[in-house]
């Protein structure tokens, strides 16, 4: 970040799940786990080569799909598999979805710290609903960070990709976008950041493979991607 971008940032947003909140591996854990009983029995079956193959292609597919909201990733991977989901089976596995995220999670490695020290306000843009951003904030001791500006793309009904949440986020400070950063762990909310008008950092720290990830993060439109959190103050006062 150059001098002049330093001067004119203002405020910070985060995303929730994978940049504050460590749920992204949960959530992952618990879709292929939820997921793999619906794979298509006659490409499951046959040599172990074959099965181990296709958990491996759901597993990846599942993981280049977080940021998404539940309901779009299940559309999506239902398509991609055959897996045959009906609206019950969407019901199961979201409940399962937020039911661990919320009994499990716990916050980013230093993340608590880190953002206490950075001066600039914050709020929260994310595609979980406000009750689940709500209680995993209050778990893991952030909510005080952020309360009176978290915003839900679930509860607006229109997630991310779609740059509404950052949006509002920006107009919850009453400042330009251009005034804000953002910091994000998906392809998904990079691209809603971006398409806000808003500069962002991708991050990786707590991502299945981080060096997929990163690269997937730069080419989505991330200004830098960095993988630990305490290297946050100093990118923002580079």
């Amino acid at each position: 970040m150059n001098t002049a971008i330093n001067q004119h940032i203002t405020h910070l947003i985060c995303d929730c799940d994978g940049v504050l909140l460590d749920s992204e591996s949960i959530a992952l854990a618990v879709l292929h786990r939820q997921l793999g009983s619906y794979l298509p029995r006659s490409l499951a079956q046959g040599t172990g080569q074959a099965e181990l193959a296709l958990e491996l292609a759901l597993h990846g597919a599942i993981a280049e799909r977080l940021g998404m909201m539940t309901n779009q990733l299940l559309d999506e991977l239902n398509a991609q598999f055959s897996l045959g989901l009906l609206a019950p089976d969407y019901n199961a596995i979201n409940l399962a979805v937020s039911r661990a995220c919320s009994e499990d999670v716990t916050a980013v490695p230093g993340v608590i710290e880190v953002l206490a020290a950075i001066p600039l306000p914050k709020a929260v843009a994310s595609n979980s609903s406000l009750l689940r951003i709500d209680a995993g904030l209050r778990r893991c001791g952030l909510l005080e960070l952020f309360e009176g500006h978290i915003h839900s793309g679930h509860d607006m009904g229109t997630p991310k990709p779609a740059p509404d949440v950052y949006l509002a986020a920006a107009a919850g400070f009453q400042v330009a976008p251009r005034h804000c950063i953002a910091v994000d762990d998906s392809v998904t909310g990079v691209r809603s950041a971006v398409a806000a008008g808003i500069r962002v950092f991708g991050f990786t720290g707590v991502a299945h493979d981080r060096g997929q990830a990163a690269a997937r993060l730069l080419a989505a439109g991330a200004e830098r991607v960095f993988d630990n959190m305490q290297q946050l103050p100093a990118l923002l006062a580079a």
